[in-house]
């Protein structure tokens, strides 16, 4: 009967601590690079242009709303195995845009635009956040070619 019991309790334990190994794991896999996120919207900061943006506006300022955003995406249930299109990046996108309810950023209305600096910082800033939030059809299945 001890024996049982222990092994119930040993099964329980494990399972117990699988979920908070796994987001440990996909933290450490995935950690944050300001450098990158920078470099992201210098590159990708003027979605109407193939050019880099000429001037950025303060660093401290573009971290700021990429944190921002990374705040929202942390307060977003985790995808798991779910797979419904309120999951996808577009429908999670138009949800951030409309809690933003047309508040432009510190810099105004000069590059870069908003929708760079959001993808920029899920990417970049908290791109552990972003990939526990995507949906997967089939969680451990490799990666496609």
């Amino acid at each position: 009967m001890r024996k049982r019991l222990r092994i119930a309790l040993g099964v329980a334990l494990a399972g117990a601590l699988v979920a908070p190994a796994t987001v440990l794991g996909v933290h450490l896999a995935h950690p944050r690079d300001e450098d990158g996120y920078l470099a992201y919207l210098k590159r990708y900061g003027d979605p109407g242009s193939d050019d880099p943006v000429p001037v950025l506006p303060p660093a401290a300022d573009l971290v700021a709303e990429g944190e921002a955003a990374c705040d929202w995406m942390r307060d977003q249930p985790y995808a798991l195995w779910r797979t419904d299109a309120r999951y996808h990046f577009h429908a999670v996108y138009q949800r951030y845009e409309q809690h933003l309810a047309g508040r432009s950023p510190r810099w105004g209305s000069a590059l870069p635009e908003m929708g760079s600096v959001t993808s920029g910082a899920w990417a970049h800033l908290c791109p552990a956040e972003w990939e526990l939030r995507q949906p997967r059809r089939r969680p451990f299945a490799p990666p496609p070619d």
